[in-house]
């Protein structure tokens, strides 16, 4: 804090070099799912998808039998589910997939077969 001033100093923030990948330009860059969850999703299903319960209740993905097939985690991704927001708005279909196939087979312990196709998300996206 200044002292003569009485003012706070401003404490400035640098984004990670994950972040500046991910948002250089406008929206969401990367295709990547597991930088995609990283950035947007780990923050409330924790990074191993593990879930939490504290200010919401946030499922677990890791494990998650409803990940076996794609459809609903399409569904969900793009048109949100109670306090989780829609990302049809913030992802192209082919981060849909990626990010859905990354959490059926690369998440945790899920050995799920990737098999989220952007002709799926593009057919399931909300007009």
């Amino acid at each position: 804090m200044q002292a003569d001033q009485g003012i706070p100093e401003i404490t400035s923030f640098e984004p990670t070099p994950l972040e500046k990948k991910i948002f250089d330009g406008p929206g969401v860059t990367v295709t990547s799912g597991e930088e995609i969850y990283s950035t947007l999703c780990a923050g409330c299903h924790m990074p191993k998808g593990e879930g939490a319960v504290g200010g919401g209740m946030y499922p677990a993905l890791a494990g998650n039998d409803k990940l076996e097939y794609p459809d609903y985690a399409v569904f969900i991704v793009l048109n949100g589910y109670k306090a989780m927001p829609s990302f049809a708005h913030t992802l192209s279909d082919e981060q849909v997939a990626a990010v859905v196939n990354y959490l059926q087979s690369g998440l945790g312990e899920n050995s799920y077969e990737p098999a989220a196709t952007v002709e799926q998300v593009e057919l399931s996206r909300p007009q």
